[in-house]
């Protein structure tokens, strides 16, 4: 929870604007999430219902409009499984917003790769490659830029009532602002910066490598095990979360991210980062198709690349209260050299 989280006692006056005058029984805030997410017992005709409420508190309110859109989107077209959202609020005069309600769904949350056996491992990684052949082929959108809600913007909404917003020019370009943007970061946090003019080369050369005009498509680009909710001894996945954020692009980019999260951004070398790209190309040839050769082995390793440079941006917050920062940093640069051109 953030700095500027929501007050507990006012969550049920939120949950009241979309469900009506229903008694809510418990609220617990969450320990994790950059947004406040509150876990509420609702009192409803038939029964409690469990429910999550997330409002924004962190992210953009433009980007936060965007997720309950989404989240009906993959529900309707596709088999991944999502929260059902019970309905959400853009504006309000009286209350902080905006915010929704959705259904808690099943499963257990974990905090990574570590806690699985390979076996498990293995299917977890297989059951999101067979995700992410769905979510690609659900829909293709007008350009590379940010999913928004139609409200959000001046056009109409390309699917369902999400447009794409900040267009850029083709898929290289739109790789290049979000780069550019974490380079920047890199540069100005210290702990990094004397790696930016060679990471920079580095993707100048991979840019080149990226094909102009791929499909865009609806990426996740955060399939990691705090975004799942699992069973714990298989490894299947039962909740897919956070689809707040996202952005269309080349299908193949979300291969890359989602194995850099699923091994723990090990090594190249590394046996689990083996069993979660064999698995993970296995699910996703059960729903969609990719030809693993050597034009997508090389894309791969630019994806790998330019994903890699979100892990030296944010590092101080995605790697906070680790039990050894130092290591954790000597390993992810190292990570991001390996993969250099």
């Amino acid at each position: 929870m953030t700095n500027t989280s929501l007050q507990t006692e006012r969550v049920p006056r939120l949950v009241r604007e979309i469900l009506g005058e229903r008694t809510v029984t418990d609220v617990i805030p969450a320990d994790e999430g950059t947004d406040d997410v509150f876990f509420v017992t609702v009192g409803m005709p038939d029964g409690d219902r469990n429910c999550v409420l997330k409002s924004c508190s962190f992210v953009d309110p433009t980007s936060f409009r965007a997720e309950p859109r989404v989240l009906d989107f993959v529900s309707r077209r596709t088999d991944v499984p999502v929260p059902d959202v019970l309905g959400y609020v853009d504006d309000h005069d009286e209350v902080s917003a905006p915010f929704f309600l959705m259904k808690r769904a099943p499963g257990e949350a974990i905090s990574g790769p570590e806690s699985l056996t390979d076996d498990a491992l293995s299917r977890t990684a297989r059951d999101a490659g067979r995700h992410l052949g769905e979510l690609h082929a659900a829909a293709t959108f007008d350009g590379y830029g940010w999913l928004r809600a139609g409200v959000d913007t001046d056009s109409e909404p390309t699917v369902d009532d999400l447009s794409v917003s900040n267009l850029e020019p083709d898929w290289p370009a739109r790789l290049r602002a979000d780069a550019e943007e974490n380079l920047a970061r890199i540069e100005e946090s210290g702990r990094f910066a004397e790696l930016t003019d060679e990471l920079r080369a580095g993707l100048d050369e991979y840019l080149e490598v990226v094909p102009d005009t791929p499909d865009p498509v609806l990426l996740h680009d955060d399939y990691r095990f705090g975004n799942l909710l699992l069973d714990p001894e298989t490894g299947a996945v039962r909740t897919v979360l956070d689809w707040g954020n996202q952005f269309t692009g080349h299908h193949e980019y979300d291969l890359a991210t989602t194995e850099h999260y699923l091994c723990g951004r090990l090594p190249l070398d590394a046996d689990q980062r083996k069993v979660v790209h064999d698995s993970l190309l296995a699910g996703y040839q059960e729903t969609n198709e990719v030809t693993p050769d050597d034009g997508f082995k090389r894309r791969q390793r630019a994806y790998r690349f330019v994903a890699q440079l979100s892990a030296l941006a944010w590092f101080d917050l995605w790697y906070s209260g680790r039990d050894d920062p130092e290591k954790d940093a000597t390993r992810q640069k190292e990570l991001a050299l390996s993969l250099r051109p």
